[in-house]
């Protein structure tokens, strides 16, 4: 049997350790990108110039950990020497812009020499620990891939050295014996010394017959129950008459509520007042001369109405009011008195 050495798998990088490195690494490209554009000008082609730097050191570390690194070894080299070029460059621009920015806000030499130290470490440190776990996650892709082709090896390995070995003949199995069993002697009957005498038969003729059983009487037949009688049912067809239904006729209005007795000479009154305040060229209106009476505005027009009514009918006689009602309703215009 083929033995296959198992591959130790190193473990992959902590995504919190990828979150730490990319925070701390884009933290110093922000702070230099932006003393780089503060400090170059109000020109944009000059910030651009100025803010080209720490964008090339990101790209460059990108690439460093996303592409495997190239099998030659002098292709490695190349490529780290670029990366640490680019590095140097955009250390050294953002060195000169963020000193020249911190003296331009009053800081004094040593601290604006010092400063821009603080982010140029932190980029190198992140760029490093950016490296570091790239070459981990590529070591421990390696080891997986290196573990899965060990163990379809060794599976591979042990179907073979199965498939190779020789099939045992299957052992015969005997068959059970069955034992036969000895044959017993039946025990013959011992002679008593008393037999006793055999019963007599009995004569079947003297044997008495078994009495037949009474039969069952059946009940009768039950009477039959009377069918329900069924009834016509009335037609239910809408009957529609020969002749056109009569048009409805208008109800007729209801009844005027009957004056009291006490109240005709009231109603007179009224209509003699309202005559003559229409011959003092002053008629009263229905709210005027209800309020006179403490009646309602639409009793007072219905005495104005009546009061109208008499005078109509005083011209149409022709009466001796004629000639003053004919200048009363000259000088009255048409509806007054009815608001």
């Amino acid at each position: 049997m083929v033995h296959v050495e198992k591959v130790d798998v190193p473990e992959r990088p902590s995504k919190g350790a990828w979150v730490s490195v990319w925070l701390a690494f884009g933290a110093g490209i922000a702070a230099s990108l932006a003393a780089n554009i503060a400090h170059a000008g109000a020109g944009g082609v000059a910030r651009a110039v100025a803010g080209w730097a720490p964008l090339a050191l990101l790209l460059c570390s990108e690439v460093m950990t996303r592409v495997p690194a190239p099998r030659h070894k002098w292709l490695r080299r190349v490529q780290v020497v670029s990366t640490v070029i680019v590095a140097g460059v955009a250390a050294l621009a953002s060195y000169r812009h963020m000193k020249g920015l911190a003296l331009e806000y009053g800081e004094d030499g040593l601290t604006a020499s010092t400063l821009p130290l603080s982010v140029d470490g932190l980029v190198v440190v992140a760029s490093i620990g950016l490296v570091v776990l790239s070459q981990q996650r590529r070591e421990a892709e390696a080891a997986e891939r290196a573990s899965a082709l060990a163990r379809a090896a060794e599976q591979e390995a042990f179907l073979a050295a199965v498939a190779a070995a020789p099939v045992p003949p299957p052992v015969p199995v005997p068959p059970a014996a069955v034992p036969v069993p000895e044959p017993v002697p039946m025990p013959l009957p011992e002679p008593s010394a008393a037999e006793p005498e055999p019963a007599p038969v009995q004569d079947p003729e003297a044997v008495p017959p078994v009495p037949e059983p009474e039969p069952v009487p059946v009940p009768p037949d039950p009477e039959p129950v009377p069918k329900p009688a069924r009834v016509p049912l009335p037609s239910l067809e809408v009957v529609v008459p020969p002749e056109p239904w009569p048009a409805r006729r208008p109800v007729p209005p209801p009844d005027p509520d009957p004056v009291p007795p006490d109240g005709a000479d009231e109603n007179a009154a009224a209509r003699k007042v309202w005559r003559d305040s229409l011959a003092a060229g002053e008629p009263l209106t229905g709210k005027a001369l209800g309020d006179r009476f403490k009646r309602s505005e639409r009793w007072g027009r219905n005495r104005i109405t009546e009061a109208r009514k008499e005078l109509q009918a005083e011209q149409d006689a022709g009466g001796d009011v004629a000639g003053e009602t004919d200048q009363q309703d000259a000088r009255v215009p048409v509806g007054a008195g009815v608001e």
